[in-house]
């Protein structure tokens, strides 16, 4: 198979996967490639005082590297929108 056809072969099967699941895809994507912020960073992200952040990091979407919390944008972003 060449390169025009593995390409013809990826759009029809685009057509084919069902939207709810194309955005799941690219989701995951993004946030497995997406790098992570600092806590002073996600707070001015979501528009709250770094200790107000803190206050409630039982429920905000985080991961700890030893004692360091790390944020990633676009869980964040979920933790906005609700």
């Amino acid at each position: 198979m060449n390169r025009t056809e593995a390409r013809m072969v990826a759009e029809e099967l685009a057509k084919l996967i069902k939207p709810e699941i194309r955005k799941m895809v690219i989701d995951m994507t993004v946030s497995e490639t997406e790098g992570f912020i600092s806590a002073s960073e996600a707070a001015e992200y979501i528009g709250m005082s770094k200790q107000t952040l803190y206050n409630k990091i039982s429920e905000i979407p985080h991961v700890k590297f030893g004692r360091i919390l790390k944020f990633q944008k676009s869980q964040l972003k979920k933790y906005i929108n609700g």
